[in-house]
């Protein structure tokens, strides 16, 4: 019996020596079986249960005392097909566990997306307040805040743009999209990491949209009463921002 073969199926040592003992008896009982190989009759019994579990023997339970028997070609066919079977539940379940672990792998790093809405009231409080965080997450992201300003933004709040410029030491860059005004023209070249492109098709735009690292800012401005919209999403901010980033590319 070739040993490697044996070796393969994971029979060696011992385990080997009782089923080419087996085989060369054609049947025996454990205490025939322990003679042949030198061991006790209880640890012969015990290891040829062993192969009989792995389909490799057969056993004679209407004798006294049982018989082991070597397994038939047709008995290995009936081990192939379970364990073809067996392999195949265990694949169907195997993926079934991926497909799951992806779920709720998703559902952990997924974040419902936050919107917040303020009224003309607090609006000016807000952008002081939340700029700061729009800012650190900016940075985490390209350090560009993109988008589109509408220039009334700039006729209504043009001190906190001033604001933001003295406390944005760090590298970064704004790249917006705006129409045509003459309060953006005068506010063009003040800070030299502002850049704004006058784009001809904007004339309809109603409000100011900036994409701000994981965030999208609306403002609208253009008449009262104003008001501002945020959303938290890293989803949305991303897409708006390959949008402009394409956009700015072709103006």
């Amino acid at each position: 019996m070739n040993e490697r073969l044996l070796s393969s199926l994971g029979i060696s040592g011992n385990d080997a020596k009782l089923y080419k003992a087996a085989i060369k008896a054609r049947k025996a009982t454990p205490a025939v079986l322990a003679k042949m190989i030198g061991i006790k009759r209880t640890t012969a019994y015990h290891m040829a249960r062993t192969l009989v579990e792995k389909g490799l023997l057969r056993e004679d339970t209407t004798k006294r005392p049982r018989i082991f028997l070597p397994a038939t070609s047709e008995d290995i066919q009936e081990v192939i097909d379970k364990e073809h079977k067996q392999l195949g539940l265990r694949e169907k379940s195997l993926k079934e566990l991926s497909a799951e672990l992806s779920r709720v792998t998703a559902e952990e790093s997924y974040q419902v997306p936050q919107i917040r809405f303020v009224e003309e009231e607090k609006l000016k409080q807000f952008l002081y307040k939340e700029t700061p965080k729009w800012h650190e997450s900016l940075l985490k992201i390209d350090a560009t805040w993109w988008g589109f300003q509408d220039h009334t933004f700039i006729n209504h709040y043009s001190k906190i743009t001033d604001w933001y410029w003295k406390r944005a030491r760090v590298p970064l860059s704004v790249k917006l999209l705006s129409n045509q005004s003459a309060a953006e023209r005068k506010m063009a070249g003040k800070y030299p990491r502002r850049t704004i492109k006058f784009w001809n098709k904007a004339n309809n735009f109603a409000s100011t949209t900036w994409v701000v690292g994981d965030y999208v800012v609306m403002v609208n401005t253009q008449r009262h009463p104003f008001y501002l919209v945020e959303i938290h999403d890293a989803t949305m901010a991303h897409d708006l921002r390959e949008v402009f980033k394409n956009l700015w590319s072709l103006i």
